[in-house]
């Protein structure tokens, strides 16, 4: 062989080697993938913010939920999109605003399109998790995907005769049961997440899990009612002038609807029946308003109490990984606020949610005050787990404000059948229904939302500022008014 083509040969072999050593080197020094984490997703059933961590209420007790926010970060500006179950854990779910779909109700109207994405639980388990899903995370039971799947079991009921719920009567069905927790679905709901929790795998785990109080009825054990005696119980606060009169008609008729639930009547103590009354007259002509206050606020503490249950277990990762914790509710809930009951609606109290975060890299006790809403969460938790996130999803992930609690969002937006939509931004309110009637509040100066500013000139901007975030293709559905027309008259 000639001497250059040796040559040639022997810097091809040393090149060939320093390739292989480099390459070993940088194996060596390159770290190991980090597994990815376990996620715990849990949503409460109508919760508002009567929680310690929130101050929605003074005389709330929820020290386990507190003691979650405390330590990681708390979103005190958030929102459901829409304030009703159905509407609410579908588009959650599916990452899919209700304006898409036209799903809006929890009764489906004619004009719904059928949600065709993967939900949260389909999409994790695709990509290699073991998913858990328990108790009411979809409308109704924990879904249909899943390696384990929890129905809501039953709760025990008040004495033959003395039951008072009913979906289409007022929301005083409060009843002090002769039970104890082991009795009740939420414990059981409970016990079923630690034992999921505890199971060994080599997958990661993805939890959805499901606590149904304090949704109606509101019967807990009688032990969550002696923490709130009656003499004690704090309305929420009104204005000193009618707060209706600066409001549209077509609010008014919404603060008497409860949630397209026919309206009551009410045999008096003369004898006569008293007929057409919402929610709000009925529960105050027949002396039922603290009462109701008192069982809300005790299926809190018993809601609190069961979900403290499952969080205890939660500080042990048995599978080694990281844990994210996410608690949210599906929507808030009114307890006389604006003459207002349940859901069903689009002020603060029916949109505002508890929305918080846990993960290794957050720091305990940290708030951020940017608006964020439930269309966000599927997002979020697909980002936190380190996945790519679907073009399909209409939120937006959370991560930045996790590290950056002071990184802008865009406001939140919350829809109650086509037309009435709320848009949220960090100190305003602005909300234009189906008729074209508007409502403005600052809540810089009026967190209670009593000042209709609508129809101040001097805040014309803001309100055109405002409705441009309104969606302007909006799926065709159910007029609320059509609604009325048709059973308010």
């Amino acid at each position: 062989m000639p001497k250059d083509t040796l040559q040639h040969e022997g810097c091809r072999t040393l090149a060939a080697t320093l390739v292989v050593l480099i390459m070993a080197i940088c194996v060596t020094n390159t770290p190991a993938a980090e597994p990815q984490p376990d996620i715990v997703f849990i949503i409460v059933d109508d919760l508002n913010d009567w929680l310690g961590c929130l101050q929605g209420h003074s005389d709330a007790k929820s020290p386990n939920i507190d003691a979650l926010a405390s330590s990681g970060m708390l979103f005190p500006q958030a929102y459901c999109n829409a304030p009703q179950c159905r509407p609410s854990r579908t588009s959650l779910n599916h990452g899919i605003y209700p304006f898409r779909t036209g799903t809006y109700f929890n009764a489906r109207f004619q004009g719904e399109e059928d949600v065709t994405t993967p939900s949260m639980q389909q999409f994790f388990q695709d990509h290699g998790y073991r998913v858990a899903s328990g108790g009411k995370v979809h409308h109704g039971g924990p879904g249909n995907r899943g390696d384990s799947l929890l129905r809501r079991p039953r709760d025990p009921k008040p004495p033959a005769g003395e039951d008072k719920f009913g979906g289409g009567k007022p929301p005083s069905d409060g009843y002090a049961l002769d039970a104890v927790d082991e009795q009740m679905s939420d414990y059981k709901v409970a016990q079923w997440a630690v034992q999921q929790w505890n199971r060994k795998s080599k997958q990661p785990l993805f939890m959805s899990v499901g606590f149904f109080r304090p949704h109606r009825p509101l019967q807990v054990p009688a032990e969550y009612f002696e923490q709130f005696p009656i003499d004690t119980i704090q309305r929420p606060l009104e204005p000193t002038t009618n707060d209706w009169d600066d409001m549209p008609a077509f609010a008014k008729r919404l603060a008497r609807s409860h949630a397209h639930k026919a309206l009551h009547s009410r045999k008096t103590g003369e004898g006569t029946t008293q007929t057409g009354l919402s929610d709000h007259e009925h529960i105050v002509a027949s002396q039922e308003w603290d009462s109701t206050i008192q069982a809300y606020q005790a299926s809190v503490a018993f809601v609190d109490r069961q979900i403290g249950r499952f969080l205890d277990a939660l500080d042990k990762n048995p599978r080694g990984r990281e844990t994210i914790v996410m608690l949210v509710s599906d929507h808030g809930w009114h307890l006389g606020e604006k003459k207002h009951w349940c859901k069903g609606a689009l002020w603060e109290q029916t949109t505002r949610i508890p929305f918080m975060v846990r993960a290794a890299n957050v720091k305990p006790g940290s708030v951020c005050m940017q608006p964020v809403s439930l269309i966000d969460v599927y997002p979020t938790l697909v980002d936190l787990a380190g996945l790519p996130i679907p073009d399909h999803l209409d939120g937006k992930s959370i991560k930045p404000q996790l590290a950056d609690p002071n990184e802008k969002r865009s406001p939140a937006i919350s829809s109650y059948g086509a037309g009435n939509t709320a848009i949220r931004t960090q100190r305003w309110r602005y909300i234009r229904y189906e008729d074209g009637s508007e409502e403005l509040y600052d809540h810089a100066s009026d967190p209670h939302e009593w000042k209709n500013l609508a129809n101040s000139p001097d805040h014309l901007s803001i309100k055109r500022e405002l409705a441009g975030w309104i969606p302007e293709q909006q799926h065709s559905g159910l007029k609320v008014q059509s609604w009325f027309d048709k059973h308010q008259q």
